[in-house]
């Protein structure tokens, strides 16, 4: 029988150290899947268990309780997204005074959505006054529009938001204001 190079059978009826260490290495990282998958679902069960002891703590409030509670937690949204125009970390951080461990609890209840929404919102209100609109692409300005005095930009997406449309007009920007 002549000689293989490729198979995975030695002579003496054992494995290919090679074939050994890849199956080797593919239950191991099988096994960490796994484990990460655990963690993943005791994550979930964790949050879950916070959320409703967070329900249960709102609706054991008083009205007067609750209103302190939104007061002072519109503030500091307020002092960190639209005063200080700060990240997630400066607004976690800084303004509220949490320590690293209330990053992922902060996405978790929405919180990094509502700063990036603050922030694109800001952006947004920012670009209502423009005087002048520029399309660039890879030859560099391909369109460049200055705005007259009654002139403004509307925008709109359309298309299930994948066409962005703008609007130069002496009107319908008027109608945001």
């Amino acid at each position: 029988m002549s000689e293989d190079k490729y198979t995975d059978i030695e002579s003496d009826g054992g494995m290919d150290p090679r074939h050994q260490y890849e199956q080797e290495q593919k239950a191991k990282r099988e096994e960490a899947l796994q484990a990460l998958a655990d963690i993943g679902q005791e994550m979930e069960k964790a949050r879950k268990i916070y959320e409703h002891d967070n329900e249960t703590w709102w609706k054991g409030l008083t009205e007067k309780e609750r209103e302190d509670a939104f007061y002072a937690v519109c503030k500091r949204i307020h002092e960190a997204d639209i005063r200080s125009n700060g990240s997630y970390r400066f607004a976690l951080y800084n303004v509220f005074g949490f320590d690293p461990s209330m990053y992922g609890r902060g996405m978790d209840c929405g919180y990094m959505a509502i700063h990036n929404a603050i922030a694109d919102g800001e952006d947004l209100q920012r670009m209502k006054s423009v005087t002048r609109f520029e399309v660039i692409d890879e030859k560099g300005r391909s369109y460049t529009k200055y705005l007259d005095k009654d002139e403004g930009i509307k925008y709109s997406l359309q298309d299930e938001d994948k066409t962005l449309k703008v609007f130069i007009d002496t009107q319908s920007w008027r109608e945001d204001l």
